[in-house]
Formats: C-alpha cells, sequence, structure tokens
C-alpha cells in the first residue's frame, strides 16, 4: 500500500527549525519577547489595536467570555455546526449555550433564526466562520447593536478572512484564532485573542497567566523592589516563546500557503464536479475573503460518511477530515437540546453533520498527492453505488 496521507500536515522548512533553534540558544522558552513580537504581527496583519497570545482558540474562546463577564444565569447564542469546544466554553463559564441552526448555502449560523432566540437573559453572540467561509456580518451586527449584546468572533479557521473588506475576528468585541497543527498558521498548539478595547485585551492577558500583574519572564528578567500582585484567579493558559517563534515565521509565509491552497482548491472542485459529491460553495459578498481553511463536502444520503472515510483510509491509507458532527448529535448536549426542542430542531446542522467529509487542504500537499485524494474518492464513490 502507498504511504499514508495525514490530514493536512503543516507547511513547514528550515526557516521554523531555525527560529525554534534560534529560541532556545537565547535560553529562554516560555513567554516571553518572542510572545510579544508575535502579538505585535498578528494585530498588524488583522489591522486590530491590541492581541494577546493564548495557549488555544479554546482558551482564547473561553477567557474572552469570562474578560467580557459572562456567567451564571446568562444566555450564549452560537451555531450548532462547530467544534465542541465552542459549546464547552460557554459551559465552562457558567452560562448556557442556546443553538442556532446554519443556512445550508454557507454551514454558518442562519441570522435570520437568531433573534427568535434572544431573550432576557440572552449576553453576548459567539459566531463560528465556518472553513473560512465568513459569516454575514452586516445582519449579525445589527441584532448584537438593536439588543445590546457582546460579540465574540470565533475565527479558528479564518485568519484570512473578510467580510466586505473588513477582517473576521475586528467585528465584535473580541476576535479568536487558532494556530492547531492543521490550521492555516500551524504551530502545534496556540491561539490568539484581537480586540480594539485596551483594558479587555490586557484583562484577557492577565487571566491567561494566574491573575498576575506582571508577565513571568519580566519577573525573571528584571531586578525590582517590588513583587509582582496576583490581581484576580487566573488560568494557565499562555503562550510560549518556542511556539510563538514558529507562529512568527508561519505569519511570513501567509500569502504563500495561501496562494498554494487556492490551488489545490481549484483542483479539487475541477477534479470533482462532475460527481456526485456536494462540493463547498463560495458564498461570498464583494470585497469578501475566504481562508479556504477546510475543503469540506458532503456525500450523497444514499452513501454512509463513517463507512466511506474507513474505506478511505483502510484502501487507500488517505485521512480523512470530519468537520463537524452536529452539535445536537452529542450524548454529551442531549438535555441541553432536548430543553431547546430536541435535536430534529437542527435540520440543517444535522443532515450537514452526517454527511460531511473534509480533504486535504494544506499548502505541504504536493499536485501528485491531490490526484492521488481525487482518484481515492472517484473510486469510493463509484464502489458505493
Amino acid at each position: 500500500m502507498k504511504n499514508k496521507l495525514p490530514f493536512s500536515p503543516p507547511f513547514y522548512g528550515n526557516e521554523e527549525k531555525e527560529a525554534v533553534v534560534g529560541c532556545i540558544s537565547r535560553n529562554w522558552t516560555g513567554t516571553g519577547p518572542k510572545t510579544k513580537e508575535f502579538e505585535e504581527l498578528f494585530k498588524n496583519y488583522k489591522e486590530a489595536k491590541y492581541a494577546a497570545a493564548v495557549s488555544s482558540c479554546t482558551s482564547a474562546l473561553y477567557l474572552a467570555l469570562k474578560a467580557l463577564g459572562i456567567g451564571e444565569g446568562d444566555e450564549v447564542i452560537t451555531t450548532s455546526m462547530t467544534f465542541c469546544s465552542t459549546v464547552n466554553v460557554i459551559l465552562h463559564t457558567g452560562a448556557k449555550p442556546i443553538l442556532c441552526d446554519i443556512n445550508p448555502k454557507t454551514n454558518n449560523i442562519d441570522p435570520n433564526k437568531i433573534e427568535a432566540l434572544i431573550s432576557s437573559r440572552t449576553k453576548c453572540l459567539l459566531v463560528v466562520h465556518y472553513a473560512g467561509l465568513p459569516c454575514e456580518m452586516d445582519l449579525i451586527c445589527n441584532i448584537t447593536q438593536k439588543y445590546n449584546l457582546y460579540l465574540v468572533e470565533d475565527c479558528a479557521h479564518a485568519i484570512e478572512s473578510k467580510f466586505k473588506n473588513k477582517h473576521c475576528g475586528t467585528f465584535g468585541d473580541v476576535g479568536c484564532f487558532s494556530f492547531y497543527a492543521t490550521k492555516n498558521i500551524a504551530i502545534g498548539e496556540g491561539g490568539m485573542v484581537i480586540s480594539d478595547h485596551e483594558e479587555l485585551t490586557s484583562r484577557i492577558a492577565r487571566l491567561a497567566l494566574h491573575g498576575l500583574t506582571r508577565d513571568a519572564w519580566k519577573r525573571f528578567e528584571t531586578a525590582s523592589k517590588k513583587p509582582y500582585d496576583v490581581v484576580e484567579i487566573g488560568h494557565k493558559m499562555n503562550l510560549t516563546d518556542i511556539q510563538s517563534s514558529i507562529g512568527i515565521v508561519q505569519l511570513s509565509k501567509i500569502e504563500k500557503m495561501q496562494e498554494r491552497r487556492k490551488q489545490i482548491w481549484k483542483m479539487y472542485i475541477d477534479e470533482l464536479k462532475n460527481t456526485n459529491l456536494i462540493l463547498p460553495k463560495e458564498v461570498l459578498e464583494e470585497g469578501s475573503f475566504h481562508a479556504k481553511h477546510l475543503f469540506a463536502c458532503a456525500l450523497p444520503a444514499e452513501i454512509s460518511r463513517d463507512d466511506f472515510v474507513w474505506r478511505m483510509s483502510n484502501n487507500h491509507n488517505i485521512v480523512c477530515g470530519i468537520h463537524y458532527n452536529s452539535i445536537p448529535m452529542f450524548s454529551a448536549y442531549k438535555t441541553l437540546v432536548a430543553e431547546q426542542g430536541g435535536a430534529e430542531k437542527f435540520i440543517n446542522s444535522n443532515k450537514w453533520g452526517s454527511s460531511t467529509i473534509s480533504l486535504s487542504l494544506s499548502a505541504a500537499i504536493s499536485d501528485n498527492e491531490v490526484d492521488r485524494i481525487v482518484e481515492a474518492v472517484k473510486d469510493e464513490l463509484k464502489n458505493s453505488n
């Protein structure tokens, strides 16, 4: 059998290796000057005023909600088509997630269904730019302004995304990003928050590191007669300089990697358009930009998605992604979903979640590997008929 093709491996070169070695040679690998440099570069790229690096996008979302004062008795509206962390962070604050079905044309939260979910307890709207396609932010911002709601953007898929020439992550109070191993900027684990609110960003950074008044590296770097203080009960969710040194290099290559993903995307579309796969659509407003993080498509109803993914792995040694099962389908949320009308209420999310597969879209894969994936998909589609 041919070598295994993992799902969306990171696009690394000697620059990333040299950055890590350089970080080690400076004898400081925790949160420090490289992390500050990464924050500065990332906020400039996103055209935001402030940034705080954290350990993951999950951490970013949780800290954003905590810093905004979301807690017991509050409700946060979010999409039913997302990774479980989006819902989990709401629950961890003590608030209640209120799920909203998706628009099947975009697989993003359906703005036309949001207002009916707003109650006197609603404090925040948490939107997810699924696969890198921007949500309909003009409609969403109208709702948050009308009802005086906080707006948090889950931009785990949307580092490069824009809606009408404005960067995703800059519409609301906080934008949250992921640098997980398969993301468009890949550092293994890591995240970032951006905001135009200085005190909010500072509090997120403080909460990410135990609630300390001073960064850990500054405590060890300089002597001071005044010791640091713990001003609130924080967490351990900071990013390290080793991770940040990789992120700095990855950010410098982001346009190159984006161009390669566009090429791969086009190859998939051209080669698979005559199959019975439901291919992703670029439903974009003028001036908007799709980050192309996931090439998420759907199998026809008569094909079992789980069987198809298993056959791709066992017959062809190719790993596909699943993004995602619908939130109402998970047993952990059974009670929550029942309180909101039952799983059958989320028709569009459930349909997509039961049929979707993602094909590798990393800038690291070659044309030959794309061809191999395409031929394997065609073969298994044919065998499924």
